[in-house]
């Protein structure tokens, strides 16, 4: 009895900690891009003179080029604001032989068919976007891997993008992924979630495990030590 309640008490205790672990990376990723976003904006001039510059995360960006539309990628699964959708992903050719991935929106799933989702247009010719520069695409968990699909509809839908498929599929040399940070347009949403925010259910959730590790040792130092036996006063 006395393992398993230090087992079990500890267990939940280091999970509170993670839980702490994973708010302080979102507090900082947060500030990163707070201290970035004051920056003057990288454009396409700068990055062709610098190309260490896209290493500067969360730096913001305004890029001119052309839509590589037949690249599209939509991530499944991404919730927004409790709905189930897909992340858009198009490469842009920003320059002779260069392009990037543009993380450019959310769009809703079709409620009745889960291979279909609302419309999405991309402009023809030169396009201006404003951005960020952004790291690798969080991995969606998968019970297995599922090749990426082709609907009907013409929609390519995978759970996850990594960058070496991001380089297998373009026709040119990524430079760098950008979460697209315009207003909604072309059918796309782009009220991108304040990354502190999320945070908060990370404290909330540390908190909870801390109240079960201090809630087992409790009850074990109660029954083992407190609580008088259940014989006692028996003759």
């Amino acid at each position: 009895m006395f393992l398993a309640a230090v087992v079990f008490a500890l267990l939940t205790a280091r999970l509170g900690l993670w839980q702490l672990s994973r708010a302080q990376e979102k507090l900082t990723l947060q500030h990163d891009i707070d201290v970035q976003s004051a920056l003057p904006a990288l454009r396409g001039e700068e990055l062709l003179q610098d190309p260490t510059l896209w290493q500067s995360l969360q730096r913001r960006v305004v890029l001119q080029g052309n839509w590589l539309t037949d690249k599209t990628v939509y991530l499944d699964n991404r919730v927004h604001q409790g709905q189930s959708g897909f992340w858009v992903l198009t490469p842009l050719r920003w320059t002779q032989g260069q392009v990037i991935w543009v993380q450019r929106g959310w769009v809703v799933r079709d409620p009745v068919h889960s291979d279909k989702a609302a419309a999405v247009d991309a402009p023809q010719g030169d396009i201006v976007i404003n951005g960020r520069i952004s790291g690798p695409l969080s991995h969606m968990d998968e019970l297995k891997q599922l090749a990426p699909r082709v609907t009907a509809s013409g929609l390519r839908i995978q759970a996850n993008l990594d960058m070496h498929q991001m380089q297998d599929m373009a026709p040119d040399k990524v430079s760098a992924v950008v979460v697209q940070t315009d207003s909604d347009s072309d059918g796309l949403r782009r009220d991108w979630l304040v990354v502190a925010a999320s945070a908060d259910k990370n404290k909330a959730y540390a908190l909870q495990w801390f109240a079960l590790s201090g809630l087992i040792t409790l009850l074990y130092v109660w029954f083992q030590w407190i609580r008088p036996p259940r014989h006692a006063g028996k003759k």
